[in-house]
């Protein structure tokens, strides 16, 4: 029989092993922790916190819609926000100064799953930001009519080819009509008299040009002329936003009576005051 002998560990021997084992209890105690982080403490989430008002219309027809605009959350939070929806009150007919209140639901399913605790469900918010309408003429800024001067000079330019073949009915239909000049004329502020309305400006120009027209009734015998219509761009909702975007902007051909010539003053005015005058006060800019 063999003599059995045991050997005591050396002290770098037992240094090791308390190191291994102090750094498995580390990795151990650093997985627990991180388990109950994400699956067991109730995370407070302030739900309101990152939403961006937006706001619609003007003083006194203002609306209102909310979105978050923090898309930066960890995953099961953005999984939670994207559940939850936002209710404005009042939402019509707003003005500047008025208070709203911004309420919220969300699937409390999911928050409970997640210990989600949501917080500032409610959020009361003043008003403010919506453009004012102008109460006159006067009160519209030269640098904003300039950009309607700017904008109507644009529009002729990149329009006029459907203009000349759209408009100019008087020219026979094979002519293909070519432009001589165009003339500014007037340039008009429709104060709207009520709210659901919106103030325009209105920019008026004399369009000619020159094509073919059939001058006989029995027969084709062309001849060139020259036709002139009065065209009008429309600018909608003129206000202190200062703001000209191009879907508030439109063109079209005044249809007026043979007899009318919108180049006499007076003619114009008739024109105006029967088209627009029970709904706007008409404001010629000089």
């Amino acid at each position: 029989m063999s003599d059995m002998h045991f050997k005591v560990p050396s002290k770098d021997a037992i240094k090791s092993k308390m190191i291994s084992a102090l750094c498995l209890a580390l990795i151990i105690l650093s997985l627990y922790t991180t388990y109950y982080l994400l699956f067991f403490r109730t995370t407070g989430v302030d739900i309101t916190k990152d939403i961006e008002i937006l706001y619609r219309g003007e003083d006194g027809s203002g609306v209102v819609s909310v979105r978050n605009k923090n898309l930066n959350y960890n995953q099961r939070i953005q999984e939670f926000m994207d559940t939850v929806e936002y209710k404005v009150t009042p939402n019509k007919n707003l003005k500047n100064g008025d208070k709203i209140k911004i309420s919220t639901t969300y699937d409390e399913t999911l928050a409970s799953r997640y210990h989600i605790n949501a917080i500032n469900v409610v959020k009361e918010v003043t008003v403010e930001g919506l453009p004012v309408r102008y109460e006159n003429v006067k009160q519209i800024p030269q640098t904003l009519l300039d950009e309607v001067k700017d904008n109507s000079k644009k529009y002729l330019e990149k329009n006029m080819s459907s203009i000349l073949s759209d408009d100019f009915t008087a020219f026979y239909f094979t002519s293909e009509p070519e432009l001589e000049n165009y003339r500014f004329m007037y340039r008009i502020f429709l104060n709207a008299k009520d709210d659901e309305s919106k103030d325009k400006i209105l920019d008026i120009y004399s369009i000619t040009a020159k094509g073919e027209v059939n001058v006989s009734n029995k027969e084709e015998k062309l001849e060139t002329k020259d036709e002139t219509i009065y065209y009008m761009i429309t600018y909608n909702e003129i206000n202190t936003s200062g703001k000209i975007l191009k879907e508030d902007i439109y063109g079209e051909k005044i249809i007026v009576s043979g007899k009318q010539n919108l180049q006499k003053e007076k003619d114009f005015k008739n024109y105006m005051s029967h088209k627009y005058g029970k709904q706007y006060t008409i404001e010629k800019i000089e």
